[in-house]
């Protein structure tokens, strides 16, 4: 996937983007995290768009300049967070300039071969072999230089082989020539011969000047001679027809394979070669043809004429390589330019530009190492934050903004916290809902809204305090066990006692509900309790009688209070308090099932002496005098 990182045949539309502005965020599978959450994927292999053009088997990568993208294979890929783009320029930060002495003879050597090409590309009469070996010498003593990484040695080689190619021509024409001469003198001699048997005739000869009796040796020995001949000229006509052949194939071959070559210099963005490679081309080739070997229907011809608007010819190449060596420049130039303003995200952007494009260019390959060492701690920074960004930890990706915000003042951060805060809120209210959810009793949807919360934020601090919440909830589990246990029988006086740490059921709605009505209702008895124990000890006639008789009318009404031990002493205190009055009440009850009506409202009104505003001795009364009074016995 090498061919991800060559960006060539394009550099005429160059841009960068806005100062500052941090690229688009991908995962470790390259797909945006826009995609992720939910924002729609404009990967053009899923809105069928069409890919690139070929050329030569080899698939060119098409820079949008309005946003900084590669397409290739179908794919678009961010030029300033493509992996491969990344590990190219993080390397490149990393090494010193090749200032030696080595590099600097081979800078100077390259440059007075593109100067040398220049001057003498104007007329291919003024040039000649000798110039043409000069420039092949001048290249192979180029390869010797590591850094070239044999591309000199190539070209040269290709040179050779060109202009080998274009010999072997001549020397084919040369002897086609010579085969026309030798067949012109054999025609001679045939016809020659064709006369001497015509003069003959059928009379006879002589051979060496013998007189042939037979008069027929001499006629047959010219007609070998003539089919000798004929014989000779067919197969010197044929070597012609080879040869000629072998021209018309040769040159085509040779300029195809001479082609993509200053082609492929195109792809590793060798744009000095390519310069020297399409000037020479017109010296080698010279009928003046400088037209691409590409059919018009073609992908390559359309990407010649769709991309750069020239016609595929060796010029193209020449210009566009030229116009790339100076877009290059023209970036540097930029890159000091934003650094000596401490503009250090337009610097980075610019930097990564110039270094995707033209690596091999001079002054890349001289970027002085003091401002590399800025540029790389303003881009760990920004990769920092893409990692963050990445993994969705909002609070770290703001934290970095604001360094990054303290070595830039330029950089924009308004749309990055812009998202991390609309993230963060998202991620908040999903977790209340999901507290809400969870208050009900919903663990279904309290578990999706958790993870809905989590999956937004990993690292939002709500969700530490949440899990905290759970843990005690889990823990709470056997505590809740003994509360419904104790609720079974009854005991709330139990729970009462032990209402502090019972409270903690509360994490279940059901259980706080039943936990509120015991802890109430006991609380409730224990108030009443005391408001009978204040009366009672106050006045101790009527005061254990009032006491008895209400909690007897509790007792009836709601079987919760004979559960509870503290309520039933309070009781049996007061009934032994008030026997005369609980006695009476119990003789007047015992007469009425027996059917004595008078010993019963006899007792009743006994009881009515001890307590005259007894409820219980009214009703009493109240029930037998009916019975009495209207004889229903």
């Amino acid at each position: 996937m090498k061919a991800l990182y060559y960006l060539p045949l394009i550099s005429l539309a160059l841009s960068t983007t806005a100062p500052g502005q941090m690229p688009s965020s991908f995962d470790a599978s390259g797909r945006s995290t826009q995609a992720q959450s939910g924002v729609q994927n404009d990967d053009p292999m899923r809105t069928g768009e069409t890919p690139p053009p070929q050329i030569f088997g080899m698939e060119m990568p098409l820079l949008d300049p309005s946003n900084d993208t590669v397409s290739y294979a179908g794919a678009k890929f961010d030029v300033g967070n493509n992996a491969v783009v990344r590990e190219r320029f993080e390397k490149f930060l990393s090494q010193t300039p090749d200032d030696s002495e080595q590099s600097r003879l081979y800078r100077k050597r390259l440059e007075e071969i593109l100067t040398y090409t220049e001057r003498h590309s104007g007329n291919a009469a003024k040039i000649g072999g000798k110039t043409l070996v000069k420039i092949g010498l001048g290249l192979y003593n180029l390869s010797d230089y590591p850094g070239d990484g044999g591309q000199a040695g190539t070209l040269a080689s290709a040179i050779v082989s060109a202009l080998d190619a274009q010999r072997a021509n001549r020397r084919r024409d040369r002897a086609n020539a010579e085969l026309d001469a030798e067949i012109d003198k054999l025609i001679v001699k045939t016809n020659s011969l064709n006369n001497r048997n015509t003069e003959r005739g059928a009379g006879g000869g002589s051979v060496g000047g013998i007189r042939n009796p037979n008069g027929s040796s001499g006629a047959t020995s010219h007609t070998f001679m003539i089919a000798s001949n004929t014989s000779k000229i067919a197969e010197k006509k044929a070597q012609q027809a080879a040869n000629t052949a072998s021209n018309q194939a040769t040159i085509p071959i040779a300029k195809l394979n001479y082609q993509g070559l200053v082609v492929w210099f195109m792809l590793q963005r060798r744009y000095d070669h390519a310069v020297i490679g399409a000037r020479v081309y017109r010296h080698i080739f010279r009928d003046g043809d400088t037209r691409m070997n590409l059919e018009k229907d073609s992908d390559a011809y359309k990407m010649f004429t769709g991309i750069s608007g020239m016609p595929p010819t060796i010029n193209t190449v020449d210009t566009m390589a030229s116009n790339a060596r100076r877009e290059v420049d023209q970036s540097i130039d930029a890159v000091l330019g934003a650094l000596a303003q401490n503009k250090l995200g337009e610097a980075t952007n610019r930097l990564i530009t110039a270094v995707a494009i033209g690596e091999y260019m001079q002054s890349v390959a001289t970027f002085p190492v003091e401002h590399r060492k800025r540029i790389a701690a303003y881009w760990q920074l920004r990769k920092r934050a893409l990692t963050a960004l990445n993994a969705r930890d909002y609070g770290m990706v703001e934290e970095i903004a604001a360094e990054m915000k303290k070595m830039d003042a330029d950089f924009d951060d308004s749309q990055l916290l812009s998202y991390t805060a609309g993230r963060k809120r998202q991620s908040n209210f999903a977790l209340r809902s999901a507290r809400k959810a969870f208050a009900a009793g919903n663990d279904e949807e309290f578990r999706r809204l958790a993870t809905e919360a989590a999956v937004i934020w990993p690292r939002n601090p709500a969700l530490d305090a949440g899990e905290e919440e759970i843990a005690r909830v889990d823990s709470y589990e056997p505590l809740m066990e003994e509360f419904r246990r104790l609720l079974e029988r009854n005991q709330f006086r139990a729970i009462y006692n032990e209402r502090s740490r019972f409270e903690n059921v509360a994490a279940d709605p059901e259980l706080k509900k039943k936990y509120t009505e015991v802890v109430e209702f006991v609380g409730a008895t224990d108030i009443m309790l005391a408001s009978l124990r204040t009366g009672a000890e106050s006045d101790r006639t009527i005061g254990p009688c009032l006491a008895y008789e209400q909690l007897d009318i509790l007792m009836k009404k709601d079987k919760r209070y004979a559960d509870d031990k503290v309520f039933t002493d309070a009781y049996n205190q007061y009934a032994s308090q008030a026997h005369d009055f609980v006695q009476a009440l119990r003789d007047g009850a015992d007469c009425e099932a027996r059917g004595e009506h008078g010993s019963a409202l006899s007792n009743y009104y006994r009881a009515r002496c001890f307590f005259p505003k007894s409820t219980l001795a009214r009703e009493g009364i109240d029930r037998v005098t009916g019975v009495i009074v209207n004889a229903q016995y």
